[in-house]
C-alpha cells in the first residue's frame, strides 16, 4: 500500500453523504473469531487449498510495507515458508522454501502481491515484488509458476520436496505485482497492477503501471509451461489500477460468468482510489460510470452470492482501506481522502437491470481489519464454479467460510500496522423468505401406526415433501418412508397427511424433506418422539394374500424375549420348511413364505404353518392353515 503526499498528513476533510446503515439486508453476517495455534500472520500471500487443507505461498510477516526513506518491503519480513493448515483438526505444517529450490526459483516464493488464482489442482502464480537474490536488489519478478496443489501440500506434511510439483517460466508479460488473476471460461485474465523497477521509498518512486488487461491461455503439460492466446488491452486512464478487488459475478440469466473490478489506486494526479466498476465478460470490457463505489476501494477479503430467486448479484466486502467510513455517533458515511483503515462490512449488489446498491451491514471487525486479508469458501457450501456462492440454496443459518491474514492497523491513518492474526468462520442467514412456510407439523399413534399431519401457509415451486424417519434405539440413520406431492404454487393454507403404517417397538423421529422442482430442498422436523410400544400378548395373523402364489407374509406378535419357531407342515402334518429358529426381544414381527424356494417339491394344496414360543411367561402355540394355489 502506498502513502500518501505531505500535504495530506495536516489536512482531514470530513463530508456527509446520503448513505443510511442497511435496515434489510439479502443476508444477515456473523464472524467468530478463532485461534488456530501455530497459523502464521501473513498478509498479500497466495492461497489454494484442496483436500480440505489450505495452502499459503509469500506475502510478508510485517504490516504495512514500512515506507521509509532507506528501506521499504525489508527482506527480513518477506514470509520464505511455505504453510498448510488444516482448519478442522488446527494443524499447520511449514516448509523453507530454500530447501527444495535452487534460489532463482525460490525468491518469487517469498514475494508479495502476487497474482494467483486456483484452477482444479494447479494454483497459478506470477509476478509478486521481492527480494532477488541474484541482483541483490528489490524488484518484480517476470515469472509464471504453476503449482499442484494437493502434492505440494503432501509433501510439506510429509517433510518431502516440493521441487516435483513446481513449474515456471520466464516472461516480462508476467512482470506484474498488485493487479489480480482471475480466469473466465479457457482465458486468464490479469488486471492491472504495476511493476516495480527498483526500490519503492518515499522520496523514489520507482514504479509503472501497466494500464492494461491481458488476456491469454496457460498450457501445462505437467513439464513445460507456456502462454498461448495473447492480447492486451490499454486504457491509460480506467485501467490505471492497483490493488483492487476482482470478483467473479452471475448474470441475471443464473448461468452466464463475468467479472467485476472494484476499486484501485491510484487516480492519475491525486492519490484516491478509482470508484466506478469495470465489467469483464464474454462480449468485451466495459466501465460502469452509473455508479461509484463508496466503500473497501483496497484489496480486502469478500465474498461473493448470486440469488436465482431475484437475480441479484451480491458481494460483501470485509473491511480494508476506503474513501468512506461509516460514523456510528452521526449514523452517517464520511468521506477522509487519506483513505484510512476501516472496520466497516459492506455488501454491494447488483440488481436484474444493472443498477447497484451499497448497504452498511450493522456488524463490523473489532479493530481495524481486512486489507490484504482472504476470504475462504468453505467448499461444502452450494456454489458455481467460479467461487459465486448459491444464495437462494442456503437455508438458515450457515457456516460459509472464514477470513484469514491482512494486515491490522493500530489507527486508520498514519499509525502502526501489523500482519493480522486473527482468523473469522463467517457464517450468514439469508433474509429471504422460504419457499415453503411450515405453520404446523404433527403426529398421531394408534396401535403401530403413525399418521403425520403437516399445513403450510404458501408455497412457491414446491414439487413435495419426502418422509424420513430414524429410530432412535436401534441407529441414527434416515429412512425413506414415503413421499406426498406439493402443490406448486399456492397462497392458501394446505394441509397434507401421511400414515406410516405396520411400525416395530421402538421410538421413533420423523422428519420432511421439502423439494422444489430445481432439486433444492430444505428439511422440518417433528418436535415431539413417537413412540410405539410392546405387544401385550402373543398374536398370530392370518397370512397375507392367502391363497398365494409363489409368496405369502406371516405377521406375529412377541410381548417379551422368548424362544421362537415358526414352521411350515403339509396337510399330512409332514414338516415343509423352517422359516423362524432364534430368540427373539418383544416386538411385532413378519416373515416371508416362498414356494419358488422349493421348486417342484410343493405342489397346489393346504399347509399349516405354527409358531411356537418359549418365553418368560411362559409357552404359546398356536396354528393357521394357508392355500398354495400354483
Amino acid at each position: 500500500m502506498k502513502l500518501f503526499l505531505p500535504v495530506f498528513f495536516t489536512i482531514f476533510f470530513l463530508f456527509n453523504v446520503n448513505f443510511v446503515m442497511a435496515d434489510t439486508d439479502p443476508y444477515s453476517v456473523e464472524l467468530e473469531q478463532i485461534d488456530i495455534a501455530d497459523a502464521p500472520a501473513i498478509q498479500s500471500f497466495a492461497f489454494a487449498q484442496s483436500g480440505g487443507k489450505w495452502l499459503f505461498i509469500g506475502g510478508r510477516i510485517n504490516g504495512l510495507h514500512g515506507f521509509s526513506a532507506s528501506n521499504s518491503f525489508p527482506k527480513q519480513f518477506s514470509n520464505k515458508f511455505i504453510y498448510v493448515i488444516d482448519p478442522v483438526t488446527h494443524q499447520v505444517w511449514s516448509r523453507n522454501i530454500f530447501l527444495d529450490l535452487p534460489v532463482a526459483q525460490a525468491d518469487q516464493f517469498r514475494s508479495t502481491n502476487m497474482q494467483y488464482t486456483q484452477v482444479g489442482n494447479k494454483l497459478y502464480y506470477l509476478g509478486g515484488y521481492g527480494y532477488d537474490s541474484t541482483s541483490n536488489s528489490l524488484l518484480t519478478f517476470p515469472l509464471l509458476k504453476v503449482i499442484d496443489i494437493s502434492e505440494t501440500i503432501n509433501a510439506v506434511i510429509n517433510g518431502t520436496s516440493i521441487a516435483p510439483y513446481v513449474r515456471q517460466m520466464s516472461d516480462n508479460r508476467m512482470q506484474v505485482c498488485g493487479g489480480e488473476l482471475h480466469t473466465l471460461g479457457d482465458y486468464f485474465y490479469l488486471v492491472g497492477g504495476h511493476v516495480f523497477t527498483g526500490p519503492y521509498r518515499i522520496t523514489v518512486n520507482n514504479q509503472v503501471y501497466t494500464n492494461q488487461i491481458r488476456k491469454f491461455k496457460i498450457a501445462d503439460n505437467g513439464v513445460n509451461v507456456s502462454i498461448t492466446d495473447y492480447n492486451a488491452y490499454t486504457d491509460t486512464a480506467e485501467y490505471h489500477r492497483r490493488d483492487m478487488n476482482l470478483a467473479p459475478g452471475i448474470k441475471p440469466d443464473g448461468v452466464s460468468e463475468y467479472l467485476a473490478l472494484y476499486g484501485g489506486v491510484f487516480r492519475y494526479n491525486v492519490d484516491l482510489p478509482f470508484l466506478n466498476p469495470v465489467v469483464i465478460d464474454e462480449l468485451g470490457i466495459t466501465v460502469d460510470y452509473s455508479f461509484e463505489q463508496k466503500m473497501s476501494q483496497y484489496t480486502c477479503s469478500y465474498m461473493s452470492l448470486y440469488n436465482n430467486t431475484n437475480q441479484k448479484m451480491h458481494t460483501t466486502f470485509f473491511g480494508g482501506t476506503s474513501l468512506y467510513f461509516y460514523d456510528t455517533l452521526t449514523n452517517s458515511l464520511q468521506i477522509d481522502p487519506l483513505v484510512p483503515f476501516i472496520k466497516d462490512i459492506t455488501t454491494l449488489t447488483k440488481l436484474p437491470n444493472g443498477t447497484y446498491q451499497e448497504k452498511v451491514l450493522s456488524i463490523r471487525f473489532p479493530e481495524l481489519l481486512g486489507s490484504n486479508a482472504k476470504f475462504i469458501l468453505d467448499q461444502s457450501v452450494p456454489h458455481f464454479a467460479n467461487g459465486v456462492m448459491k444464495l437462494d440454496q442456503i437455508i438458515g443459518r450457515t457456516f460459509v467460510g472464514y477470513i484469514f491474514g491482512g494486515i491490522k492497523a493500530d489507527q486508520p491513518n498514519q499509525g502502526a500496522s501489523s500482519a493480522s492474526e486473527y482468523i473469522f468462520k463467517v457464517y450468514i442467514t439469508p433474509d429471504v423468505p422460504l419457499p415453503v412456510e411450515l405453520t404446523s407439523f404433527t403426529s398421531l399413534t394408534e396401535d403401530r401406526n403413525v399418521t403425520l399431519n403437516w399445513s403450510t401457509s404458501y408455497e412457491t415451486n414446491n414439487s413435495g415433501f419426502d418422509i424420513e424417519r430414524k429410530n432412535t434405539e436401534e441407529n441414527n440413520n434416515w429412512v425413506f418412508a414415503g413421499n406426498v406431492r406439493g402443490f406448486g404454487n399456492s397462497t392458501l393454507n394446505q394441509n397434507y397427511t401421511f400414515t406410516d403404517k405396520e411400525l416395530n417397538s421402538g421410538r421413533y423421529e420423523y422428519r420432511l424433506k421439502q423439494i422444489d422442482y430445481n432439486g433444492n430442498y430444505e428439511y422440518f422436523e417433528l418436535s415431539n418422539e413417537v413412540v410405539i410400544g410392546i405387544p401385550e400378548k402373543y398374536m398370530l395373523s392370518q397370512n397375507y394374500p392367502n391363497p398365494f402364489n409363489p409368496s405369502t407374509l406371516i405377521k406375529y406378535s412377541i410381548p417379551n424375549s422368548a424362544n421362537v419357531s415358526i414352521k411350515i407342515y403339509d396337510i399330512l402334518g409332514n414338516e415343509v420348511a423352517t422359516l423362524v429358529n432364534e430368540k427373539h426381544s418383544a416386538g411385532f414381527y413378519f416373515v416371508e413364505f416362498s414356494s419358488k424356494k422349493y421348486g417342484n417339491a410343493l405342489s397346489s394344496g393346504v399347509y399349516f404353518y405354527k409358531l411356537t414360543a418359549s418365553g418368560e411367561t411362559g409357552d404359546f402355540v398356536e396354528s393357521k392353515k394357508m392355500t398354495l394355489i400354483k
